[in-house]
């Protein structure tokens, strides 16, 4: 005798006719069931009260109440709505058939009975009731799970419609779980256009093939916010390999992907960063090499002809050694503070400044620059005029400015500064009218790689790392530094600083 995977199923058996009963109780239990008998509704329904059945064969013909009402009594109980019913049955007109199923029942056998036949049917719906009562359990573990879950979790069957959509899906996509039910277009719809036929070819793909799926894509809320989603899916399928849909789990990561970007932001800035510098000290050791030249080959004469040299050479020896000096200590000096400050070692004290003060005194050090040149230099910054800055920082920005100024000056030329307010900052300009700077030259001002080097008008040697140094002290102050100039016709260098607030 052929048995089946059922051991320990109960099966009721309902027939007021004792030799169907006992004929039933002899070959169920030699199949492995355990066999519960009924000689009529009422009894049945006794027996309901102790145990619960895994299937129920009942007879249609019975005194009293007949197995239509009893079926429907029993699907009418929370207990037993969902335990299979098949009929036994020696009608077969069509009507009862039907009447059968309408009462709850889900199969019929005829009289007499087949029993392999019999068989068959009640594996088959003991085989459904299993997977039910599986698929049940597995759905309610999952809500739970889902329900308590941060990320937007849904369950689609394979007809297109949600079984389950968890609360988080507004949450992350501002839509309800009651308006993905009602529309289940709007899981395509709500994916970004950019990605949307990528990904739902994907999803699709894992629908027809039965493969997980595991992706990132933005998309859009309800309010129309990008946010990227970390998808993962797979198929629902039970132990017989019968496939009940998808489920997916989609966690967002806007804030990761925000993270990784400006990571990888960062990283390509440092890259630039570094490659700037590289190229910045590249220049700088070419730059250096010219005053150092200057001064090891003037020194050098001087020690071998000291004796030959007339005063008038000595003497012109000695300027050129003392100006390469000072153009080596000023460069060292300004790569020391920029150093300083590229390493954030360089203290940064606010203070209130009154501006005018400042640019005083930075004029006056410039004094006997501008006398060799016979330059006019006006300060026409009013008295009134206070910012919030660090002051040591502001007077080596105008010391920078201000030697460019006079260095590319012609003689007996004009140095203008002036000052424009705004509401809440001051424009600081540094006007001459000397040699100006070329349109291939201009773009490159302020730039760490692209660092112009020129001689002054008197021959004045320089290395372009002052303005290197004031674009970074202003930008440090919260301002912004620019430059306008027409070659031949002088230039403006400008820098914007804040305002003090009570003035």
């Amino acid at each position: 005798m052929k048995t089946y995977n059922h051991k320990g199923s109960k099966i009721l058996v309902v027939d007021d006719d004792t030799t169907n009963l006992k004929y039933l109780l002899i070959r169920l239990t030699q199949a492995g069931f355990e066999v519960i008998q009924a000689l009529s509704a009422s009894e049945a329904l006794d027996h309901l009260t102790k145990i619960s059945p895994d299937l129920i064969l009942l007879d249609i013909k019975m005194p009293v109440m007949d197995g239509f009402e009893l079926c429907e009594r029993l699907k009418a109980m929370e207990k037993t709505a969902e335990v299979p019913v098949i009929f036994l049955t020696a009608l077969t007109d069509t009507v009862d058939k039907v009447k059968g199923f309408e009462s709850g029942g889900v199969d019929y056998v005829t009289k007499p009975i087949n029993f392999d036949e019999l068989l068959a049917r009640v594996n088959a719906h003991l085989t459904l009731r299993r997977q039910h009562l599986e698929l049940k359990e597995s759905e309610a573990k999952f809500q739970i799970l889902a329900d308590f879950s941060y990320d937007f979790e849904y369950w689609i069957n394979n007809e297109g419609h949600f079984v389950y959509v968890s609360p988080s899906a507004e949450r992350i996509t501002g839509y309800t779980a009651t308006e993905f039910e009602e529309d289940p277009s709007l899981l395509k719809r709500i994916i970004h256009p950019e990605d949307r036929q990528k990904i739902w070819q994907d999803i699709e793909s894992g629908f027809s093939q039965n493969n997980p799926l595991i992706t990132n894509f933005k998309i859009l809320t309800k309010t129309g916010e990008i946010r990227w989603l970390a998808h993962k899916s797979q198929p629902v399928i039970d132990k017989e390999g019968k496939n009940y849909g998808r489920r997916a789990s989609n966690q967002d990561i806007t804030t990761l992907k925000v993270i990784e970007d400006t990571l990888r932001r960062s990283e390509q800035q440092l890259k630039e960063a570094n490659h700037s510098k590289d190229k910045f000290f590249t220049i700088l050791a070419h730059d250096l090499r010219s005053p150092f030249t200057g001064l090891l080959g003037l020194a050098e004469m001087m020690y071998n002809y000291h004796n030959e040299l007339t005063s008038e050479e000595f003497r012109e020896f000695s300027i050129g050694i003392y100006e390469s000096a000072k153009v080596i200590y000023n460069l060292i000096e300004n790569l020391l503070v920029w150093s300083r400050l590229q390493s954030g070692k360089m203290d940064f004290k606010p203070e209130k400044v009154n501006l005018l003060e400042t640019t005083k005194s930075v004029v006056n050090l410039f004094e006997t620059n501008s006398l060799k040149k016979n330059l006019t230099i006006n300060n026409d910054v009013h008295d009134d005029i206070f910012v919030v800055v660090d002051k040591n920082m502001i007077e080596m920005i105008l010391r920078n400015l201000m030697s460019n100024a006079i260095k590319f000056s012609n003689y007996a030329g004009v140095i203008t500064i002036n000052t424009e307010l705004t509401e809440s900052t001051v424009k600081i300009n540094i006007i001459d009218n000397g040699v100006g700077i070329s349109e291939e030259s201009l773009p490159k001002l302020f730039r760490i790689d692209q660092i112009v080097t020129t001689e002054g008008t008197n021959k004045e040697q320089g290395t372009g790392l002052g303005l290197i140094l004031a674009k970074d002290f202003v930008e440090v102050n919260k301002g912004k530094i620019g430059a306008i100039s027409k070659e031949g016709e002088g230039s403006t260098f400008f820098f914007t600083l804040p305002l003090a607030n009570d003035i």
